[in-house]
């Protein structure tokens, strides 16, 4: 699992902690209660809010994150955690996690015992499963994290391990009498019995215990201590096992005579075999198996993996492959019902009609079944309580459907499969949630080949590829896909993959119902209450790959907290997918599917459009304040996000949300909105700048200046022509550059924009520079500095001044450069500007680099880098990269020149510069790696 660092951690009894030279005290409640919290989830990421809720409960302080921090950082020092990789608790985006080998803690130690116990008794040792068992009984102690001083911990995560105890222990005591030691664990059973006074199934095993040890009278006696406590506690009387087995005590049954005592008798029982063929071929979902693997393993009342997946996932698929390669696990029988939760004729299977279905495979004969569904749904937990056998509940449509049809004992497991959640299931019945992704392209492909043959796909490889594109690793898709090629041997795969181009999901369609994509989709949607469907088809037209619940409103036009309930409502059903950071999605096919199936509504996407345009500029006024250039409408649902707290922020919201920013802007444009799609340009540029992201750049504002020219705005088409102008000169294209700048300076003299008029020349001079004709450079830009000093424009003037001293240095004029380079810092440092800060520091440190002073070169260089770097610039931290290896080369340190220029060519290659690219990699000479 991880690191030990020499400690072993005891969960299961008081909070333990022992090193090398003995125990470790951790005397700060809070930091046992972390520590406690992160162990019994060991290897897992805690998020701050689970910590929280266990650390302070409803009292935490006004800023628990930096609380928290303050705990595990004291915490990692009582444990010695002092910060070498790999850490004992590692740091994640949203909570920690700890790390320790299995052998460390007590709890992996339990139950690996149990789960080698599980394989002994599949092996036929229960021996062998009862010494297991009794060893890992062995590892608790009570009072369980008696000294964590955490309500939470107590009330949520106590439970769950005390109820995983009893089940061990519970198989234990079968176990054990199943090979006659019953006079063993008669104390035992009497002291749990004593601790867990309302639990019928240990009661049930003592009376037994003690029946067989000779004391019939004693055994009556604890069925009438329980049958009284439940009357006295609950109102209840015992269950109806429990009766029977009193019943068969007074009547002295042979049945319940210990294993190998005459006068036993045995009883064939009917082991049914229900499961359908197993599919074929299957690939993939190692993960998803090894998840089944554990859920199996851990017991319980009832153990359940709840599969939930959209339709055509392969739910079925998946369950039917891992029931079939686990029959030795279910000795005593497999079940299987088709629940038709979604099917053609939306009539899902009533529970009693599936429990009845079990009955008569059970052997029970149509006379025997009671008449009442709960007599019947009683008669058949009875039957299975200690039987090991799996139940396969495929297709399920809510949890009241399944309940029924849950066993009462711990031997069995149960696999429900549903496209909804199911989380009734889960939170009622203990079940474990398996939600089931799409498979990888490799598992695509892997699946092609299984089907249509390996020679076939090697001789088409290119048509495979665009196959496992189009189907986007959705299984019944590809099994469609691969089912139609298989049928036909002679046809091209090319011909079968232009149909999917063109028709789209019309190419999946089938006359069979259920290997028709399209209906399969359908039942999916039928099911769907009105306001869910109508959302669900306005996030099928929304821009960008995925969304948040903010640009969901506005879309939508629901408040935000109606909005979120039913986004969770649609991922429940399996229609959406939610990652860690709250962001939604759909998959490719069912969006496609929703889409063309719902109503076209331009008036929602001017509002998420609004909403994108509205974040941008609040946003980018972190990035490069500036004043707002235009006027937008307010939000629809009435509320925006926050706006980020800092630069890291602000840039980590454009990095998750560039995608559907672009997207945005192409809708704008498509549907005619003219100020979003130039303002959108606008509030771009600035982070398409800081990340190099040029050729997306020359895109956005192309559409930028289309759309400025469309309204005739010359302001704004002056705006995005001094913007088409700078991205044209760094992509080499110097004529377009002076052509769109000169145009530009033409739109800002003729409507008087003096601050308009001097970007232009400093932009022009930019092109003078890329061409290394540095005099008319430095003249625009001199032109530039006057107006923005008599306009009192300190950040922009700082700007200018900094480009001064750079083309002053190329000239050789560095007495003037330097001037002109320390007057723009000081004006960058007063205005509170990093960008301009980092620029000029990498400036002064060419000046320094070319007149001979290379170690001040390097300072200034490695002080530009780090500003470049805490603000995201990438692309003119590359610049400063190159040069900075230049003055390491200078000084004879050519490891570090080659470090920095191997960061500076790995920076250009993901940007795209392909003639900065190739001139590092001359710097790097012959050998260097590409």
């Amino acid at each position: 699992m991880g690191i030990g660092r020499g400690l072993r951690f005891s969960v299961l009894g008081p909070l333990r902690v022992a090193g090398g030279d003995g125990p470790i005290t951790i005397s700060a409640g809070k930091q046992r209660v972390v520590l406690a919290t992160l162990l019994l989830h060991a290897g897992q990421e805690i998020s701050y809010d689970q910590l929280t809720d266990r650390v302070w409960d409803l009292n935490a302080p006004d800023d628990p994150r930096s609380a928290l921090f303050i705990h595990v950082t004291r915490l990692r020092r009582v444990l010695g955690d002092r910060g070498e990789e790999p850490r004992l608790i590692r740091t994640h985006g949203h909570g920690y996690a700890i790390d320790v080998e299995d052998d460390c803690l007590d709890l992996t130690r339990f139950r690996r015992l149990a789960r080698r116990a599980e394989r002994a008794a599949g092996e036929g040792d229960l021996s062998g499963e009862a010494d297991l068992l009794e060893q890992a009984l062995g590892l608790w102690q009570e009072p369980v994290l008696g000294n964590v001083p955490s309500e939470v911990v107590h009330r949520d995560d106590v439970p769950q391990l005390v109820e995983e105890r009893m089940r061990t222990l519970e198989r234990w005591f079968d176990v054990s009498l199943t090979l006659g030691r019953h006079g063993q664990i008669v104390g035992e059973l009497l002291a749990a019995a004593d601790a867990h006074p309302l639990r019928e199934g240990l009661r049930a095993r003592l009376m037994v215990a003690l029946y067989r040890s000779g004391r019939q009278a004693e055994a009556l006696k604890a069925y009438q201590d329980l049958a009284t406590l439940l009357r006295e506690e609950l109102g209840v009387d015992p269950g109806k096992e429990v009766r029977a087995l009193r019943q068969a005590i007074l009547n002295d049954d042979a049945e319940l005579a210990a294993p190998g005592t005459a006068g036993q008798r045995v009883h064939a029982r009917v082991v049914p075999r229900q499961l359908p063929a197993p599919p074929a071929p299957f690939v993939g979902r190692h993960d998803e198996l090894e998840r089944l693997d554990d859920a199996r393993a851990a017991g319980g009342p009832v153990v359940i993996s709840a599969i939930a997946g959209g339709g055509g996932m392969g739910k079925t698929w998946l369950a039917l492959h891992w029931a079939h390669r686990n029959l030795d696990r279910f000795p005593d029988g497999q079940l299987f019902v088709d629940l038709r939760g979604f099917s053609p004729d939306e009539t899902p299977m009533a529970p009693e009609v599936a429990v009845r279905g079990f009955l008569h495979a059970l052997g029970v004969a149509p006379g025997q079944v009671p008449d009442q569904p709960h007599a019947q749904a009683s008669l058949f937990r009875s039957l299975v309580a200690t039987r090991r056998m799996l139940l396969v509940l495929d297709n399920a449509v809510d949890a009241a459907q399944v309940a029924p049809l849950l066993p009462g004992g711990g031997t069995c497991v149960v696999v429900v499969t549903s496209r909804r959640w199911l989380s009734g299931v889960t939170t009622r019945h203990g079940a474990r949630h398996l939600a089931l992704d799409t498979l990888s392209d490799d598992e695509a492909h892997a699946l092609l080949t299984r089907r249509i043959g390996a020679a076939r796909v090697a001789a088409e490889t290119a048509a495979v590829t665009e196959f496992v594109a189009l189907c986007k690793g959705l299984p019944l898709a590809l099994s469609i896909i691969a089912a139609r090629a298989a049928a036909q041997p002679r046809r091209s795969l090319m011909e079968l993959v232009a149909e999917l181009r063109d028709e789209g999901l019309g190419a999946l369609d089938d006359d069979d119902p259920s290997a028709s994509l399209p209906a399969v989709l359908s039942w999916s949607l039928r099911a769907l209450p009105a306001e869910q469907a109508r959302v669900l088809a306005l996030l099928a037209i929304a821009p960008g790959p995925d969304l948040g619940p903010y640009a969901a409103a506005d879309l939508t036009g629901l408040p935000l907290g109606r909005t979120r309930t039913v986004l969770r409502q649609l991922e429940q059903a399996s229609l959406l997918s939610r990652d860690e950071h709250a962001r939604y999605r759909m998959h490719d096919l069912v969006r496609r599917y929703a889409a063309e199936r719902g109503p076209a509504d331009t008036a929602a996407l001017r509002r998420v459009v609004g909403f994108y345009l509205r974040t941008m500029r609040t946003v980018d006024m972190v990035v490069h304040p500036a004043a707002p250039v235009v006027e937008l409408d307010p939000p629809a649902t009435g509320a925006d996000p926050a706006p980020p707290h800092d630069m890291a922020a602000a840039l980590s919201w454009f990095d998750s949300e560039y995608q559907c920013l672009l997207a945005a802007q192409k809708t704008a444009a498509d549907h005619g909105m003219h100020v979003p799609v130039w303002a959108m340009a606008w509030y771009l540029n600035n982070y398409q700048e800081r990340r190099g992201l040029l050729r997306d750049q020359l895109d956005v504002v192309q559409a930028g200046l289309d759309a400025a020219v469309h309204l005739g705005d010359p302001a704004a088409e002056a705006r995005m022509r001094r913007l088409l102008g700078n991205v044209s000169a760094k992509l080499g294209r110097y004529d377009q550059a002076m052509e769109h700048l000169t145009h530009a300076l033409t739109l800002a003299r003729e409507t008087g924009d003096r601050l308009a008029e001097a970007r232009a020349y400093r932009a022009i001079a930019v092109v003078w520079m890329h061409r290394e004709d540095y005099e008319p450079a430095l003249d625009q830009v001199t032109r530039a500095q006057q107006i923005f000093h008599a306009l009192d424009d300190p950040v922009a003037e700082g700007d200018a001044l900094n480009d001064m001293s750079w083309y002053a240095a190329k000239l050789g004029r560095y007495d003037v450069a330097r001037e002109t380079g320390e007057a723009a810092l000081l004006l960058a440092r007063r205005t509170g500007s990093p960008s301009v800060e980092g620029t000029t520091l990498d400036t002064l440190g060419y000046v320094n680099h070319l007149s001979g002073d290379h170690a001040r070169a390097v300072q200034h260089y490695r002080d530009a880098l780090r500003i470049q770097t805490e603000i995201g610039s990438h692309y003119f931290a590359a610049n400063t990269l190159v040069r900075l290896g230049d003055a390491y080369a200078m000084l004879g340190d050519h490891d570090e020149a080659r470090a920095a220029w191997q960061r500076a060519l790995s920076m250009y290659q993901q940007q795209g510069r392909a003639q900065d690219v190739a001139r590092v990699r001359r710097l790097l000479g012959p050998d260097q790696s590409r």
